[in-house]
């Protein structure tokens, strides 16, 4: 039931990131609705905390997991780009690179998640 949470909000995260994104290229009025705000936040506090409770209880550490360790930093990357997109950025140009860079590093985090691998072929 918790990897059915977990992988749900994974495909949610993703999809709205996906849609935020092209939404923002084509400056579109539905990124200045409420929920557009709220929604991403709660997904990703579900997806976190299904993460963390389903490394607890199979044991995973990033001490012993170095891929679940490389997932973790990948996450950061993920999360710094995904705000240099959406709000720092200053030009469509950089948005667009630090959008596509940031779904990047989100192939990267699913790669190393279903490989247990820090160095999967991709």
């Amino acid at each position: 039931m918790l990897k059915a949470i977990h992988i749900t909000c994974v495909a949610l995260s993703y999809s709205l990131f996906l849609l935020r994104g092209i939404w923002l290229m084509r400056h579109s009025p539905i990124m200045r609705q409420r929920w557009l705000k709220i929604a991403p936040h709660s997904i990703d506090t579900i997806l976190l905390t299904s993460a963390i409770l389903l490394a607890w209880q199979l044991g995973y550490t990033p001490f012993n997991s170095p891929w679940l360790a490389a997932k973790i930093l990948a996450l950061l990357l993920y999360i710094g780009l995904g705000m240099l997109a959406f709000r720092f950025a200053k030009t469509d140009s950089m948005r667009l690179v630090a959008w596509l860079s940031a779904q990047l590093a989100f192939f990267y985090i699913v790669a190393a998640a279903v490989t247990h691998d820090p160095f999967p072929s991709l």
